[in-house]
């Protein structure tokens, strides 16, 4: 009797298993040495699948990127809380960081333009949803409505500066940000002062 042909195995959502995918080699090789091929062989599918679904690298790197963003919205949003007024930026500023600390690979990947398409909606949307977590929690520590560019620009440099140098170990001495909570909350403390009392 003959045996019935094998079906090629067929996924439910194959763009998120891809983003999935892409996402894990990311954090293992880098953003440098990311590869379509590598993504296509961790999902197991055909090496065009990935072009089929995101155009190139550079449209899945930003598929990953954006996802990345939702996370780190997340991540503000959960540390906030229902903080209010100058608390609400500490937390903002605490949940930015430690979301830097927990996924260094994505987090870098975010912030890389030569590597994701700065233009994609999809990125877009996600990075400005996440920015504008700081630039209401900014406006509340201000206690106004008017967007300060110089104290959005400050607060944002602080935050982001403080999470590269924590995940290069410069504060700890160990890489990653280990052992960095109170490193966090020193930091982010004079930034807020700063920003309260800026002219």
């Amino acid at each position: 009797m003959t045996k019935p042909a094998r079906r090629p195995y067929h996924h439910g959502n194959l763009p998120e298993v891809l983003a999935a995918a892409a996402e894990a080699v990311v954090r293992e090789v880098g953003v440098h040495d990311f590869s379509l091929r590598e993504c296509a062989r961790r999902a197991g599918v055909a090496h065009s699948a990935p072009g089929h679904h995101f155009g190139d690298v550079t449209g899945l790197l930003s598929e990953v990127a954006a996802r990345g963003f939702d996370r780190l919205t997340l991540s503000m949003r959960q540390e906030r809380g229902g903080a209010t007024g100058p608390d609400a930026l500490k937390r903002i500023g605490r949940g930015y960081v430690a979301f830097a600390l927990r996924d260094p690979a994505i987090f870098e990947l975010m912030f890389h333009s030569d590597r994701v398409d700065g233009n994609n909606p999809r990125l877009k949307e996600a990075g400005d949803t996440a920015f504008a977590e700081l630039v209401n929690a900014v406006a509340q520590a201000r206690g106004t409505d008017v967007r300060d560019e110089e104290a959005l620009r400050f607060a944002w440099a602080g935050v982001h500066g403080a999470a590269m140098l924590l995940i290069n170990g410069v504060f700890s001495g160990r890489g990653h940000g280990a052992k960095s909570g109170p490193k966090i909350d020193g930091i982010v403390e004079r930034i807020v002062f700063t920003i309260l009392h800026y002219e």
